[in-house]
């Protein structure tokens, strides 16, 4: 697995390289802290994994947003403890404005509150921002009722993505960097893995098949098609 580190500590020129890296999925994990990513439109983030408990609901909504925008499952895992919310009350204690120190104070408490309450995590993060939903039911270890083990399996290949091939949709992804790299563009400005993985399903073999691919147009059928098909004809 290849990963590289972004924080405070690096020269300017190194955390430009990694970040660029991860965009262009050259690097498969960053280790960072939590602003990397602000300035980064990628799609296919499959796992966003904190270590310690952020400092704010609205922090951690904002972080693991970027999971998934692809449409692909994904997953959220937060690593947590008590001694987090001790950690942060010691920081806090600089503040000296005190209804800053303790509406800070309340911030934290209540992300620790929130990860041991009872019930759908989709359900209850939403109901801090006053939205309802129903419980997702199979999207969270709560309403499955899995440990933390059964998270980090292999992804999974459902929520209406068919069964695909594997070394298919590595080839596919390869392609994809080349190409990426080629016009000097994230790859998933070529094509989102969510589409690679319906190609990789369906295997089309023409223009007709790979056009109703969702996610392929005209333009990108005739600026791609023909090197995809190449793959996909000799899989």
């Amino acid at each position: 697995m290849r990963a590289v580190p972004y924080h405070a500590g690096l020269e300017d020129a190194v955390r430009a390289r990694h970040q660029d890296a991860f965009a262009r999925d050259e690097v498969d994990v960053v280790v960072a802290t939590i602003a990397f990513g602000m300035g980064i439109d990628k799609s296919n983030v499959r796992y966003v994994i904190h270590r310690e408990m952020p400092r704010s609901i609205e922090g951690y909504y904002q972080e693991i947003g970027r999971a998934g925008r692809d449409g692909l499952p994904s997953d959220c895992i937060l690593l947590y403890s008590w001694a987090d919310v001790l950690a942060h009350r010691r920081v806090q204690e600089g503040i000296e404005d005190g209804e800053l120190r303790r509406e800070a104070g309340r911030k934290s408490t209540a992300v620790y509150e929130l990860a041991e309450a009872p019930g759908c995590r989709h359900q209850r993060l939403v109901a801090h921002f006053d939205e309802t939903i129903p419980a997702c039911g199979t999207a969270c270890d709560s309403c499955r009722g899995t440990s933390f083990t059964d998270l980090i399996q292999p992804a999974r290949a459902d929520h209406g993505t068919p069964t695909h091939d594997g070394e298919l949709f590595e080839r596919l992804r390869a392609l994809r960097r080349a190409l990426a790299d080629a016009e000097g563009v994230p790859a998933y400005i070529v094509f989102s893995d969510a589409v690679l993985a319906r190609l990789a399903a369906v295997r089309p073999i023409d223009d007709a098949g790979f056009l109703a691919v969702p996610g392929v147009g005209p333009a990108k059928l005739a600026r791609y098609g023909e090197a995809f098909l190449r793959v996909l004809r000799g899989s």
